[in-house]
Formats: structure tokens, C-alpha cells, sequence
């Protein structure tokens, strides 16, 4: 799965030293290719995220368990452009205020 199945979650688990449960969004795409596509993209797959967290759709899974806390993270093969970053910082505040924290990183490819 990927940031383009923009209705299915691409991964999920707890984290346990934070009994927070975790979302992935796996993003194996370049951003120079098609940006306003991408950023587009990215946000529909994010509020459909908070629309599963918010509306408790993760009970369907986990139905007995209680979490602390809540976060999406995702996980980039390719660095983003300026308005991508611009785009995640302030999602992350938005998120933030509805109580989800919000990570992107870069995945780094290892030599062998």
C-alpha cells in the first residue's frame, strides 16, 4: 500500500512505551514529478486518517484496548519540496490541536 491508496491505512501498531497507537504512510514517490498531485494526495490519505482515529474505526482491531495517545507518521523515499515541508509543518500544529502528533522522515537507502 501507499500514500496513492488514499482510502486503506498502509500500516498501523502500538507503541508500546507510549500506549500510543501508530499510523504509517508509506510514500515511494518523488515530489519534483507532480507536487500540487502529491500534496493533494498526502492531505486527502492524512484526514482520512484523523476522519478513522476520530471516529474510532482502529476499535474494529483493537476493540478491548485504551490508548494514550496518537500518531501519524510518514515514511518518504524521496526528500520533500518546500511545500511539502511547509505543508507538514503546519499539519503538524492542525494535528497537534486535535490531540495526533504527526512525523515525516526520509528513508535513506542503505549501500550493501
Amino acid at each position: 500500500m501507499s500514500v496513492k491508496e488514499t482510502n486503506k491505512i498502509d500500516g498501523m501498531g502500538i507503541e508500546e512505551n507510549t500506549n500510543s497507537l501508530v499510523f504509517l504512510i508509506a510514500d515511494p514517490y518523488a515530489w519534483e514529478l507532480d507536487e500540487y498531485d502529491h500534496l493533494k494526495t498526502m492531505q486527502t490519505k492524512i484526514n482520512n486518517y484523523v476522519g478513522y482515529i476520530e471516529n474510532k474505526g482502529y476499535l474494529s482491531v483493537y476493540p478491548d484496548r485504551h490508548f494514550d495517545g496518537f500518531r501519524i507518521e510518514a515514511a518518504l523515499k524521496y526528500p520533500p519540496t518546500k511545500a511539502g515541508v511547509s505543508f507538514f509543518e503546519a499539519g503538524k500544529q492542525q494535528l497537534k490541536d486535535r490531540n495526533i502528533d504527526f512525523t515525516y522522515t526520509v528513508i535513506e537507502k542503505k549501500e550493501k
